[in-house]
Protein backbone atom coordinates (compact mmCIF):
# COMPACT_ATOMS: atom_id res chain seq x y z
CA UNK A 1 0.00 0.00 0.00
CA UNK A 2 1.37 3.14 -1.01
CA UNK A 3 0.78 6.79 0.95
CA UNK A 4 -1.05 8.32 -2.10
CA UNK A 5 -3.61 5.45 -2.50
CA UNK A 6 -7.10 7.08 -2.19
CA UNK A 7 -9.90 4.57 -0.80
CA UNK A 8 -13.56 4.80 -0.65
CA UNK A 9 -13.91 4.25 2.93
CA UNK A 10 -11.14 4.12 5.60
CA UNK A 11 -12.27 2.12 8.56
CA UNK A 12 -10.47 3.22 12.44
CA UNK A 13 -11.36 0.10 14.33
CA UNK A 14 -10.47 -3.51 13.50
CA UNK A 15 -13.05 -5.03 15.95
CA UNK A 16 -16.49 -6.50 15.06
CA UNK A 17 -17.81 -3.74 13.98
CA UNK A 18 -15.16 -2.48 11.96
CA UNK A 19 -14.70 -5.59 9.56
CA UNK A 20 -18.41 -6.05 9.69
CA UNK A 21 -18.91 -2.29 7.93
CA UNK A 22 -15.78 -3.16 5.96
CA UNK A 23 -17.05 -6.56 4.91
CA UNK A 24 -20.11 -5.28 4.07
CA UNK A 25 -18.55 -2.65 1.99
CA UNK A 26 -15.66 -4.84 0.33
CA UNK A 27 -18.59 -6.70 -1.37
CA UNK A 28 -20.06 -3.65 -2.43
CA UNK A 29 -16.88 -3.16 -4.42
CA UNK A 30 -15.70 -0.16 -2.62
CA UNK A 31 -12.06 0.04 -1.77
CA UNK A 32 -11.27 0.02 2.14
CA UNK A 33 -9.02 0.23 4.11
CA UNK A 34 -9.14 -0.64 7.97
CA UNK A 35 -6.68 0.96 10.45
CA UNK A 36 -6.33 -0.82 13.40
CA UNK A 37 -4.31 -0.43 16.52
CA UNK A 38 -4.77 -3.98 18.00
CA UNK A 39 -6.35 -3.05 21.40
CA UNK A 40 -9.57 -4.72 20.84
CA UNK A 41 -11.67 -3.64 23.73
CA UNK A 42 -12.84 -7.18 24.47
CA UNK A 43 -9.18 -8.35 24.53
CA UNK A 44 -9.18 -9.90 27.91
CA UNK A 45 -11.39 -12.43 28.03
CA UNK A 46 -11.27 -15.97 27.12
CA UNK A 47 -14.61 -16.62 25.13
CA UNK A 48 -17.53 -14.59 23.25
CA UNK A 49 -20.68 -15.62 23.92
CA UNK A 50 -24.37 -14.91 22.36
CA UNK A 51 -22.47 -14.88 19.09
CA UNK A 52 -24.66 -16.80 16.82
CA UNK A 53 -22.77 -19.79 14.67
CA UNK A 54 -19.61 -18.56 17.03
CA UNK A 55 -20.53 -19.33 20.29
CA UNK A 56 -17.90 -19.46 23.08
CA UNK A 57 -15.47 -18.36 20.18
CA UNK A 58 -11.68 -16.33 21.49
CA UNK A 59 -12.26 -12.97 20.68
CA UNK A 60 -8.81 -12.89 19.29
CA UNK A 61 -9.59 -15.89 17.16
CA UNK A 62 -12.94 -13.99 15.85
CA UNK A 63 -11.26 -10.99 15.01
CA UNK A 64 -8.43 -13.25 12.46
CA UNK A 65 -11.56 -15.25 11.37
CA UNK A 66 -12.92 -11.55 10.30
CA UNK A 67 -9.44 -10.29 9.16
CA UNK A 68 -8.95 -12.90 6.45
CA UNK A 69 -13.02 -12.81 5.33
CA UNK A 70 -12.48 -9.32 4.31
CA UNK A 71 -9.16 -9.83 2.68
CA UNK A 72 -11.54 -12.37 0.37
CA UNK A 73 -13.39 -9.21 -0.54
CA UNK A 74 -10.20 -6.81 -1.46
CA UNK A 75 -10.01 -5.00 2.15
CA UNK A 76 -6.81 -4.21 3.63
CA UNK A 77 -6.29 -4.34 7.03
CA UNK A 78 -2.74 -1.63 8.22
CA UNK A 79 -1.43 -2.26 11.95
CA UNK A 80 -1.43 1.30 13.02
CA UNK A 81 -2.96 4.37 14.86
CA UNK A 82 -5.16 6.97 13.09
CA UNK A 83 -3.78 10.22 14.62
CA UNK A 84 -4.57 13.01 12.62
CA UNK A 85 -7.80 13.88 10.13
CA UNK A 86 -7.97 16.98 8.32
CA UNK A 87 -10.18 17.51 4.90
CA UNK A 88 -13.56 17.30 4.15
CA UNK A 89 -16.10 14.53 2.35
CA UNK A 90 -14.88 13.23 -0.52
CA UNK A 91 -11.02 14.29 -0.02
CA UNK A 92 -9.79 13.42 3.47
CA UNK A 93 -6.56 13.10 4.62
CA UNK A 94 -6.05 10.33 7.29
CA UNK A 95 -2.74 10.57 8.85
CA UNK A 96 -1.20 7.35 11.05
CA UNK A 97 1.14 6.88 13.81
CA UNK A 98 3.39 5.24 11.94
CA UNK A 99 3.57 7.89 9.47
CA UNK A 100 1.25 6.85 6.79
CA UNK A 101 -0.89 9.36 4.92
CA UNK A 102 -3.72 8.32 2.89
CA UNK A 103 -7.04 10.09 1.64
CA UNK A 104 -10.69 8.67 1.59
CA UNK A 105 -13.94 9.64 0.80
CA UNK A 106 -15.61 8.81 3.85
CA UNK A 107 -14.63 7.31 7.73
CA UNK A 108 -16.11 5.17 9.69
CA UNK A 109 -14.91 4.96 13.20
CA UNK A 110 -15.11 1.95 15.44
CA UNK A 111 -12.40 1.88 17.36
CA UNK A 112 -10.99 3.51 20.35
CA UNK A 113 -12.99 2.37 23.73
CA UNK A 114 -11.71 1.59 26.57
CA UNK A 115 -13.63 0.27 29.84
CA UNK A 116 -12.93 3.15 33.24
CA UNK A 117 -13.42 0.66 35.90
CA UNK A 118 -13.68 2.16 40.05
CA UNK A 119 -10.24 2.51 41.52
CA UNK A 120 -10.58 -0.17 43.85
CA UNK A 121 -6.96 -2.16 43.98
CA UNK A 122 -6.64 -5.46 42.66
CA UNK A 123 -9.53 -4.98 39.72
CA UNK A 124 -8.39 -4.12 36.78
CA UNK A 125 -5.59 -6.89 36.88
CA UNK A 126 -8.79 -8.96 37.07
CA UNK A 127 -10.84 -7.43 33.87
CA UNK A 128 -12.37 -10.36 31.49
CA UNK A 129 -11.14 -13.19 34.32
CA UNK A 130 -13.41 -13.01 36.96
CA UNK A 131 -14.03 -9.43 36.65
CA UNK A 132 -17.00 -9.12 34.70
CA UNK A 133 -19.74 -6.16 33.59
CA UNK A 134 -22.50 -8.01 31.43
CA UNK A 135 -24.90 -10.39 32.46
CA UNK A 136 -25.22 -11.68 28.85
CA UNK A 137 -21.70 -12.20 28.00
CA UNK A 138 -20.20 -14.09 30.58
CA UNK A 139 -22.93 -14.57 33.16
CA UNK A 140 -23.72 -17.90 32.34
CA UNK A 141 -19.94 -18.80 33.18
CA UNK A 142 -20.32 -17.84 36.46
CA UNK A 143 -23.96 -19.45 37.52
CA UNK A 144 -24.68 -20.85 40.99
CA UNK A 145 -21.32 -19.11 42.21
CA UNK A 146 -20.93 -16.91 44.93
CA UNK A 147 -21.56 -12.92 42.83
CA UNK A 148 -20.28 -9.53 44.23
CA UNK A 149 -22.21 -6.49 42.08
CA UNK A 150 -20.15 -3.46 42.64
CA UNK A 151 -22.72 -0.60 43.39
CA UNK A 152 -21.12 2.75 41.81
CA UNK A 153 -24.26 4.26 40.59
CA UNK A 154 -27.79 4.62 41.59
CA UNK A 155 -28.72 1.41 38.56
CA UNK A 156 -26.59 -0.41 40.45
CA UNK A 157 -29.89 -3.04 41.25
CA UNK A 158 -30.39 -3.67 37.82
CA UNK A 159 -27.07 -5.89 37.66
CA UNK A 160 -28.22 -6.83 40.84
CA UNK A 161 -31.40 -8.24 39.27
CA UNK A 162 -30.14 -9.40 36.09
CA UNK A 163 -26.80 -11.55 38.06
CA UNK A 164 -29.79 -13.00 40.62
CA UNK A 165 -31.42 -14.85 37.85
CA UNK A 166 -28.04 -16.62 37.83
CA UNK A 167 -27.30 -17.48 41.23
CA UNK A 168 -29.31 -17.71 44.85
CA UNK A 169 -25.87 -16.09 46.36
CA UNK A 170 -25.30 -12.35 44.97
CA UNK A 171 -24.28 -9.66 47.48
CA UNK A 172 -24.50 -6.04 45.98
CA UNK A 173 -22.12 -3.61 47.41
CA UNK A 174 -22.89 -0.13 47.66
CA UNK A 175 -20.03 2.58 47.10
CA UNK A 176 -19.67 5.27 49.44
CA UNK A 177 -21.84 8.18 47.96
CA UNK A 178 -24.17 6.19 46.59
CA UNK A 179 -27.43 5.89 47.31
CA UNK A 180 -29.86 3.10 45.64
CA UNK A 181 -33.86 4.33 44.86
CA UNK A 182 -36.13 3.10 47.55
CA UNK A 183 -37.82 1.05 45.14
CA UNK A 184 -34.57 -0.74 44.13
CA UNK A 185 -33.21 -1.71 47.88
CA UNK A 186 -37.13 -2.90 48.20
CA UNK A 187 -36.35 -5.00 44.77
CA UNK A 188 -33.14 -6.66 46.05
CA UNK A 189 -34.77 -7.43 49.25
CA UNK A 190 -37.68 -9.53 47.64
CA UNK A 191 -35.45 -11.16 45.30
CA UNK A 192 -32.52 -12.10 47.84
CA UNK A 193 -29.81 -10.07 46.87
CA UNK A 194 -27.93 -8.89 50.26
CA UNK A 195 -27.07 -5.14 50.42
CA UNK A 196 -23.25 -3.87 52.30
CA UNK A 197 -22.38 -0.43 52.33
CA UNK A 198 -19.12 1.09 51.80
CA UNK A 199 -16.26 1.03 49.19
CA UNK A 200 -14.05 -2.44 49.38
CA UNK A 201 -10.71 -1.52 50.14
CA UNK A 202 -8.99 -3.94 47.22
CA UNK A 203 -9.59 -7.02 45.56
CA UNK A 204 -7.69 -10.18 47.90
CA UNK A 205 -6.30 -13.12 46.00
CA UNK A 206 -5.31 -16.35 47.19
CA UNK A 207 -2.08 -18.68 46.08
CA UNK A 208 -1.91 -19.25 42.28
CA UNK A 209 -3.56 -15.94 41.94
CA UNK A 210 -7.14 -17.14 42.27
CA UNK A 211 -9.46 -15.23 43.38
CA UNK A 212 -10.39 -15.09 46.91
CA UNK A 213 -13.06 -12.12 46.70
CA UNK A 214 -12.98 -8.37 48.67
CA UNK A 215 -12.03 -6.59 51.22
CA UNK A 216 -14.42 -4.72 52.56
CA UNK A 217 -14.62 -0.89 54.21
CA UNK A 218 -14.77 -2.76 57.73
CA UNK A 219 -11.68 -4.76 56.72
CA UNK A 220 -13.73 -7.86 56.61
CA UNK A 221 -13.52 -10.22 54.09
CA UNK A 222 -16.36 -11.19 51.50
CA UNK A 223 -15.38 -14.56 49.79
CA UNK A 224 -16.52 -14.28 46.78
CA UNK A 225 -15.46 -16.23 43.25
CA UNK A 226 -17.04 -13.86 40.63
CA UNK A 227 -16.93 -9.68 40.97
CA UNK A 228 -19.42 -7.33 38.45
CA UNK A 229 -18.97 -4.08 37.90
CA UNK A 230 -20.65 -1.32 35.56
CA UNK A 231 -17.46 -0.24 33.81
CA UNK A 232 -17.92 2.99 32.23
CA UNK A 233 -16.93 2.78 28.66
CA UNK A 234 -14.72 6.30 26.87
CA UNK A 235 -14.29 6.37 23.35
CA UNK A 236 -10.97 8.41 22.78
CA UNK A 237 -11.04 10.15 19.15
CA UNK A 238 -8.74 13.12 19.74
CA UNK A 239 -8.03 13.31 15.74
CA UNK A 240 -12.32 13.80 15.49
CA UNK A 241 -11.58 17.22 17.32
CA UNK A 242 -10.26 19.60 14.90
CA UNK A 243 -13.29 18.76 11.91
CA UNK A 244 -15.87 19.26 15.03
CA UNK A 245 -16.72 15.86 16.42
CA UNK A 246 -16.58 15.61 20.01
CA UNK A 247 -17.39 12.59 22.66
CA UNK A 248 -20.54 13.09 24.34
CA UNK A 249 -21.45 11.55 27.65
CA UNK A 250 -23.95 8.09 27.41
CA UNK A 251 -27.03 8.63 29.84
CA UNK A 252 -29.06 6.40 31.30
CA UNK A 253 -32.33 8.02 33.70
CA UNK A 254 -29.86 11.01 34.49
CA UNK A 255 -26.67 8.92 35.49
CA UNK A 256 -23.64 9.37 32.68
CA UNK A 257 -22.12 6.04 31.94
CA UNK A 258 -18.82 6.61 29.75
CA UNK A 259 -18.90 8.49 26.34
CA UNK A 260 -19.90 7.75 22.96
CA UNK A 261 -19.71 9.75 19.33
CA UNK A 262 -22.85 11.34 18.49
CA UNK A 263 -25.30 9.75 15.70
CA UNK A 264 -28.13 9.72 13.18
CA UNK A 265 -29.53 6.27 12.93
CA UNK A 266 -27.46 6.15 9.85
CA UNK A 267 -24.15 6.64 11.87
CA UNK A 268 -24.14 9.53 10.40
CA UNK A 269 -21.84 12.07 12.76
CA UNK A 270 -22.54 16.37 12.85
CA UNK A 271 -19.49 16.00 9.95
CA UNK A 272 -20.86 15.15 6.94
CA UNK A 273 -18.32 12.04 5.26
CA UNK A 274 -18.04 10.82 8.96
CA UNK A 275 -19.53 8.02 10.37
CA UNK A 276 -19.42 6.05 13.66
CA UNK A 277 -20.81 2.54 14.28
CA UNK A 278 -20.40 0.12 17.48
CA UNK A 279 -19.56 0.71 21.21
CA UNK A 280 -18.39 3.72 20.09
CA UNK A 281 -21.67 4.94 19.54
CA UNK A 282 -23.86 3.26 22.07
CA UNK A 283 -21.75 1.17 25.39
CA UNK A 284 -25.09 -1.06 25.69
CA UNK A 285 -24.14 -2.95 22.19
CA UNK A 286 -22.97 -6.48 22.78
CA UNK A 287 -20.27 -7.98 20.55
CA UNK A 288 -23.17 -9.37 17.74
CA UNK A 289 -25.36 -6.05 17.94
CA UNK A 290 -21.75 -3.74 17.12
CA UNK A 291 -21.17 -6.46 14.36
CA UNK A 292 -24.91 -5.81 13.14
CA UNK A 293 -24.43 -2.04 13.19
CA UNK A 294 -21.66 -2.26 11.51
CA UNK A 295 -22.69 -3.67 9.00
CA UNK A 296 -26.00 -1.53 8.85
CA UNK A 297 -23.60 1.64 8.76
CA UNK A 298 -21.28 0.33 6.28
CA UNK A 299 -24.31 0.06 4.01
CA UNK A 300 -25.61 3.64 4.62
CA UNK A 301 -21.73 4.65 3.48
CA UNK A 302 -22.27 2.65 0.34
CA UNK A 303 -25.73 3.94 -0.43
CA UNK A 304 -24.57 7.21 0.10
CA UNK A 305 -21.69 6.70 -2.16
CA UNK A 306 -23.75 5.43 -4.69
CA UNK A 307 -25.77 8.03 -4.68
CA UNK A 308 -22.85 10.83 -5.16
CA UNK A 309 -21.39 8.82 -7.49
CA UNK A 310 -24.90 8.71 -9.66
CA UNK A 311 -25.43 12.85 -9.10
CA UNK A 312 -21.80 12.82 -10.84
CA UNK A 313 -22.63 10.81 -13.79
CA UNK A 314 -26.21 12.83 -14.40
CA UNK A 315 -23.82 15.98 -13.76
CA UNK A 316 -21.51 15.07 -16.76
CA UNK A 317 -24.39 13.29 -18.51
CA UNK A 318 -26.10 16.50 -18.42
CA UNK A 319 -23.39 18.21 -19.70
CA UNK A 320 -22.96 16.05 -22.87
CA UNK A 321 -26.61 17.02 -23.51
CA UNK A 322 -26.92 20.49 -21.97
CA UNK A 323 -23.27 22.35 -22.74
CA UNK A 324 -21.63 23.58 -25.81
CA UNK A 325 -18.27 21.91 -25.62
CA UNK A 326 -20.28 18.57 -26.23
CA UNK A 327 -22.24 20.12 -28.78
CA UNK A 328 -18.95 21.37 -30.44
CA UNK A 329 -18.08 17.79 -30.87
CA UNK A 330 -21.00 16.76 -31.93
CA UNK A 331 -21.44 19.00 -34.65
CA UNK A 332 -17.76 18.85 -36.00
CA UNK A 333 -18.39 14.69 -37.10
CA UNK A 334 -21.18 13.47 -39.23
CA UNK A 335 -24.04 14.41 -40.43
CA UNK A 336 -26.40 14.15 -37.11
CA UNK A 337 -30.17 15.03 -38.51
CA UNK A 338 -31.97 14.36 -41.78
CA UNK A 339 -31.80 17.76 -42.87
CA UNK A 340 -35.52 17.27 -43.47
CA UNK A 341 -38.16 19.91 -41.84
CA UNK A 342 -39.56 18.93 -38.46
CA UNK A 343 -42.97 18.08 -39.09
CA UNK A 344 -45.06 20.07 -36.49
CA UNK A 345 -43.53 23.27 -37.85
CA UNK A 346 -44.51 22.00 -41.58
CA UNK A 347 -48.19 21.57 -39.97
CA UNK A 348 -48.43 24.75 -38.00
CA UNK A 349 -46.52 27.61 -40.19
CA UNK A 350 -47.36 26.28 -43.44
CA UNK A 351 -50.26 28.90 -43.64
CA UNK A 352 -48.56 31.72 -41.87
CA UNK A 353 -47.82 34.56 -44.30
CA UNK A 354 -43.98 35.32 -44.36
CA UNK A 355 -42.02 37.34 -42.55
CA UNK A 356 -39.22 37.58 -39.90
CA UNK A 357 -38.20 34.20 -37.65
CA UNK A 358 -35.93 33.34 -35.33
CA UNK A 359 -35.14 29.53 -34.88
CA UNK A 360 -34.06 28.25 -31.62
CA UNK A 361 -31.45 25.71 -31.33
CA UNK A 362 -31.37 25.15 -35.37
CA UNK A 363 -29.03 22.79 -35.39
CA UNK A 364 -27.65 21.51 -39.03
CA UNK A 365 -30.46 23.88 -40.42
CA UNK A 366 -33.58 21.82 -41.68
CA UNK A 367 -36.03 24.01 -40.39
CA UNK A 368 -34.40 27.21 -40.69
CA UNK A 369 -34.08 25.95 -44.72
CA UNK A 370 -37.90 24.91 -45.05
CA UNK A 371 -38.75 28.87 -43.97
CA UNK A 372 -36.47 30.48 -46.18
CA UNK A 373 -37.47 28.46 -49.20
CA UNK A 374 -40.88 29.73 -48.20
CA UNK A 375 -40.05 33.28 -47.92
CA UNK A 376 -39.35 33.82 -44.23
CA UNK A 377 -36.20 35.74 -43.42
CA UNK A 378 -34.69 33.50 -40.91
CA UNK A 379 -32.60 33.95 -37.49
CA UNK A 380 -31.40 30.66 -36.98
CA UNK A 381 -29.73 30.47 -33.47
CA UNK A 382 -27.68 27.90 -31.94
CA UNK A 383 -25.14 27.51 -28.96
CA UNK A 384 -22.50 25.69 -31.09
CA UNK A 385 -20.98 27.28 -33.59
CA UNK A 386 -20.23 23.92 -35.78
CA UNK A 387 -23.66 24.03 -36.19
CA UNK A 388 -24.33 27.21 -37.57
CA UNK A 389 -21.21 26.56 -39.80
CA UNK A 390 -23.79 23.81 -41.40
CA UNK A 391 -26.44 25.90 -41.47
CA UNK A 392 -24.70 28.71 -43.36
CA UNK A 393 -23.09 26.02 -45.52
CA UNK A 394 -26.76 24.27 -46.21
CA UNK A 395 -27.94 27.97 -46.95
CA UNK A 396 -25.69 28.39 -49.55
CA UNK A 397 -26.31 24.92 -51.39
CA UNK A 398 -29.87 25.86 -51.25
CA UNK A 399 -29.60 29.23 -52.44
CA UNK A 400 -31.19 30.94 -49.85
CA UNK A 401 -27.85 32.07 -48.12
CA UNK A 402 -29.34 35.42 -48.13
CA UNK A 403 -32.29 34.74 -46.21
CA UNK A 404 -30.79 32.92 -43.36
CA UNK A 405 -28.75 34.82 -40.94
CA UNK A 406 -26.78 33.04 -37.90
CA UNK A 407 -26.34 33.62 -34.48
CA UNK A 408 -24.49 32.44 -31.83
CA UNK A 409 -27.16 32.23 -28.78
CA UNK A 410 -27.57 30.27 -25.41
CA UNK A 411 -31.57 30.40 -24.94
CA UNK A 412 -30.78 30.21 -21.26
CA UNK A 413 -29.38 33.62 -21.09
CA UNK A 414 -31.10 35.13 -24.20
CA UNK A 415 -33.01 38.75 -24.24
CA UNK A 416 -34.43 39.94 -26.96
CA UNK A 417 -33.65 43.55 -26.06
CA UNK A 418 -36.68 45.05 -28.00
CA UNK A 419 -35.95 42.52 -30.61
CA UNK A 420 -39.02 40.70 -32.27
CA UNK A 421 -39.41 38.10 -34.96
CA UNK A 422 -42.91 37.61 -36.41
CA UNK A 423 -42.82 34.10 -35.51
CA UNK A 424 -40.34 32.19 -32.93
CA UNK A 425 -40.18 28.34 -33.13
CA UNK A 426 -38.24 26.04 -30.86
CA UNK A 427 -37.94 22.13 -31.55
CA UNK A 428 -36.72 19.79 -28.95
CA UNK A 429 -35.26 22.02 -27.27
CA UNK A 430 -35.18 20.27 -23.39
CA UNK A 431 -33.62 21.55 -20.16
CA UNK A 432 -33.93 19.39 -16.95
CA UNK A 433 -35.36 20.29 -13.88
CA UNK A 434 -38.71 22.12 -15.42
CA UNK A 435 -36.16 24.87 -17.26
CA UNK A 436 -38.21 25.07 -20.12
CA UNK A 437 -40.90 26.88 -18.32
CA UNK A 438 -38.16 29.86 -18.64
CA UNK A 439 -37.16 29.63 -21.96
CA UNK A 440 -40.66 30.11 -23.10
CA UNK A 441 -41.00 33.11 -21.48
CA UNK A 442 -37.61 34.44 -23.15
CA UNK A 443 -38.54 33.44 -26.28
CA UNK A 444 -42.66 34.58 -25.67
CA UNK A 445 -40.37 38.30 -25.13
CA UNK A 446 -39.26 38.02 -28.84
CA UNK A 447 -42.30 37.73 -30.45
CA UNK A 448 -43.72 40.53 -31.90
CA UNK A 449 -47.13 41.60 -31.54
CA UNK A 450 -49.70 39.51 -33.82
CA UNK A 451 -46.91 36.85 -33.83
CA UNK A 452 -46.34 33.39 -33.47
CA UNK A 453 -45.03 31.16 -31.05
CA UNK A 454 -44.60 27.24 -31.67
CA UNK A 455 -42.73 25.37 -28.67
CA UNK A 456 -42.57 21.41 -29.55
CA UNK A 457 -41.09 19.14 -27.22
CA UNK A 458 -40.89 15.35 -26.80
CA UNK A 459 -43.79 14.47 -25.42
CA UNK A 460 -43.56 12.52 -21.51
CA UNK A 461 -45.47 9.47 -23.10
CA UNK A 462 -42.61 8.75 -25.39
CA UNK A 463 -40.79 7.03 -22.52
CA UNK A 464 -42.59 3.87 -23.45
CA UNK A 465 -41.45 3.56 -26.85
CA UNK A 466 -37.92 3.36 -25.88
CA UNK A 467 -36.39 5.96 -27.56
CA UNK A 468 -35.73 8.71 -24.59
CA UNK A 469 -34.20 6.54 -22.52
CA UNK A 470 -32.96 8.85 -19.51
CA UNK A 471 -34.69 11.54 -20.58
CA UNK A 472 -37.66 11.46 -17.99
CA UNK A 473 -36.97 14.88 -16.38
CA UNK A 474 -36.15 16.67 -19.55
CA UNK A 475 -39.35 15.98 -21.61
CA UNK A 476 -42.80 18.07 -20.75
CA UNK A 477 -46.23 18.05 -22.29
CA UNK A 478 -47.27 21.06 -23.60
CA UNK A 479 -49.53 22.63 -21.00
CA UNK A 480 -46.74 22.27 -18.62
CA UNK A 481 -45.48 24.96 -20.62
CA UNK A 482 -48.28 27.49 -20.12
CA UNK A 483 -46.90 29.61 -17.10
CA UNK A 484 -44.85 31.25 -19.15
CA UNK A 485 -47.30 33.41 -21.23
CA UNK A 486 -49.48 35.80 -19.33
CA UNK A 487 -53.39 36.90 -20.53
CA UNK A 488 -51.95 38.45 -23.63
CA UNK A 489 -51.46 35.31 -25.22
CA UNK A 490 -53.82 33.58 -27.06
CA UNK A 491 -53.45 29.72 -27.18
CA UNK A 492 -54.12 28.08 -30.59
CA UNK A 493 -52.82 24.45 -29.70
CA UNK A 494 -52.04 22.70 -26.96
CA UNK A 495 -51.57 18.92 -27.03
CA UNK A 496 -49.78 15.60 -27.74
CA UNK A 497 -49.67 14.84 -30.86
CA UNK A 498 -49.27 11.37 -32.09
CA UNK A 499 -47.29 10.12 -35.20
CA UNK A 500 -44.99 7.46 -35.85
CA UNK A 501 -41.54 7.40 -36.64
CA UNK A 502 -38.96 4.56 -37.73
CA UNK A 503 -36.72 3.22 -34.35
CA UNK A 504 -33.50 3.88 -35.20
CA UNK A 505 -32.13 0.18 -34.36
CA UNK A 506 -34.90 -1.72 -36.04
CA UNK A 507 -36.62 0.22 -38.70
CA UNK A 508 -39.94 -0.38 -37.26
CA UNK A 509 -42.24 2.25 -37.14
CA UNK A 510 -43.38 3.09 -33.88
CA UNK A 511 -45.61 5.00 -32.25
CA UNK A 512 -44.62 8.39 -30.28
CA UNK A 513 -46.04 11.69 -29.46
CA UNK A 514 -44.77 15.28 -29.53
CA UNK A 515 -45.92 18.08 -27.24
CA UNK A 516 -47.30 21.06 -29.32
CA UNK A 517 -47.69 24.62 -28.00
CA UNK A 518 -48.31 27.07 -30.68
CA UNK A 519 -49.67 30.48 -29.26
CA UNK A 520 -50.83 34.11 -31.30
CA UNK A 521 -49.60 37.59 -29.00
CA UNK A 522 -52.24 39.65 -29.21
CA UNK A 523 -51.63 43.14 -30.47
Amino acid sequence: MSDDMTFDVVVVGGGVAGLSGAMALGRSRRSVLVIDAGEPRNAPADHAHNYLGREGVPPLELLEIGRAEVAAYGVEVLADRVVGLSGEAGSFLVTTEGGRRVTARRILVTGGVTDELPDVPGLAERWGKDVLHCPYCHGWEVRDQRIAVLGTTPMAGHQGLLFRQLSDDVTLIVFDGVELPVEEVEKMAAIGVKIVHGTPQEVVTGDGDALVGLRLADGSVLERDAIVVASQPHVSVDYLGPLGVEPAPFEMNGVAYGSVVPVEPTGATSVPGIFAAGNATDISMTLIASAAHGVRVGAWINAELANEEAAAAVAERRGSLFERPAWEERYSGDKVWSGRVNVQLAAEAADLPPGQALDIGCGEGGDALWLAERGWQVTASDFAEAALARVTEHAAEAGVGGRVETRLLDVRTFEPDGETWDLVTAHFVHLPDGGMVDVVRRLASAVAPGGTLLVVGHAPSDVHSGLRHGHDSFMHTADQLLPALGEEWQVEVCESRPRTQAHPETGEEIAIADAVLRARLQG
